[in-house]
């Protein structure tokens, strides 16, 4: 039934409720007038839903107050929490009026914007998400949610085709590391990240990091009976590590093909031009460069060093379009968000934008305290990063 319901045309109001209670009755004349008003054209529908026995709806169970759902052509575009009847009438009449203008050639249909936004490890380490938190919910276009639980029922709430959008391709996620030693050669670093652009994966998250005895014996637990254990040891807590996350189709496969051999000497005599035989350094037999060796490895891996202690902020739909439209007015929600966030370079931050959560949160430029995504490809690419494939149906 709820899938048959979304596929009214045009603009459908769905009134949320919980079993306990039932519908919004203060709302029930403002829908009957609205309804009369716009019924010539038959584009203006309302439904009922009970969020309890709806599997969808779930994210919405348990709230004390009535939550409104809009959809355009089965899509929801935009939520109402509380019975504000101006807000819900100015909502309608202006998703009809739009969709009257599209039926008779006056306006394009536009596209949805969604933008994510995660609050990094370090900022979580350092006591500062409620901080954030507080910073992100004083603008209204952002729904915060605190577990992957409720960001994953919410996402494939708000991304109903996420799921469906892939192309046939293995997309994998991988963690590949670079380790002390060739990380404090900066040219070289840059180098590799430039391989790694080139074989065509796309570098999701990053960070660096250095390794305390404890966390390096811990991750490398299946070495410690080697015989090179104490120096590998102690090259790894020696400075910084580069963590990476990297995702593209057979990601896991084809990072360990660039890497080659895994020692040193082998990768030398069989594939010269491997990752780990050109990036080799002459004083130690251990290579510089890590990838996982398989799907499992990479999920425990990559938890390691990105741990999903995250929260996710999604921009309403309905605040990109209606900042958008607002001439005078603030700039859309994305950009909001960015402004929010502030320059990547916290020591520019704290010149330029003083208030804003880089300037406040972040330790260096690396190390910075949020993550926003610019579109919907790299909003998507982080999604699935952070939150795997997400399993809508």
């Amino acid at each position: 039934q709820w899938d048959e319901m979304l596929l009214a045309k045009g603009v459908l109001v769905i009134d949320v409720h919980q079993a306990w209670c039932g519908p919004c009755k203060a709302v029930v004349n403002l829908f009957r007038k609205l309804k009369n008003e716009f019924s010539e054209d038959d584009l203006l529908h309302f439904a009922v839903a009970e969020a309890d026995s709806i599997a969808t709806l779930q994210p919405i169970r348990n709230k004390c107050e009535p939550v409104f759902l809009f959809c355009v052509n089965g899509k929801i575009i935009a939520i109402v929490r509380g019975a504000n009847a101006p807000l819900i009438s100015k909502k309608i009449t202006e998703l009809v009026e739009e969709e009257r203008k599209i039926l008779t050639g006056e306006k394009e249909p536009e596209g949805v914007r969604y933008s994510v936004a995660i609050i990094k490890p370090d900022a979580v380490l350092e006591g500062h998400v409620e901080e954030i938190k507080q910073k992100v919910t004083k603008l209204d276009s952002f729904i915060l949610f605190n577990n992957i639980e409720d960001a994953s029922r919410q996402l494939a709430f708000f991304f109903p085709n996420f799921g469906k959008q892939k192309t046939g391709q293995n997309v994998e996620r991988t963690l590949a590391l670079i380790r002390p030693l060739l990380l404090k050669e900066r040219r070289r670093k840059y180098s590799i990240l430039q391989r790694i652009m080139d074989a065509g994966f796309k570098i999701a998250m990053q960070k660096e990091i250095v390794l305390l005895e404890e966390q390096a014996r811990q991750f490398y637990k299946e070495h410690e009976n080697e015989d090179y254990f104490p120096v590998f040891l102690e090259q790894m807590t020696s400075g910084p590590t580069l963590a990476l996350a990297l995702t593209r189709e057979n990601a896991i496969e084809l990072w360990r093909e660039l890497l080659g051999p895994k020692t040193t000497e082998e990768a030398k005599k069989k594939n010269p031009i491997s990752l780990c035989a050109e990036y080799a350094f002459d004083s130690t037999p251990l290579d510089q460069l890590h990838g996982s060796s398989s799907p499992d490895d990479a999920q425990k891996e990559l938890q390691f060093f990105f741990p999903q202690e995250h929260t996710l902020a999604l921009i309403k739909p309905a605040a990109v379009k209606e900042h958008k439209e607002a001439k005078g007015k603030s700039e859309n929600a994305v950009e909001e968000w960015r402004q929010l966030m502030g320059p990547t370079d916290p020591e520019i931050a704290k010149v330029t934008s003083p208030e804003s959560i880089q300037a406040q949160f972040a330790q260096d430029i690396l190390s910075n305290a949020v993550h926003g995504s610019s579109n919907k490809e790299h909003a998507l690419r982080s999604i699935e990063c952070v939150f795997g494939e997400i399993d809508i149906d």
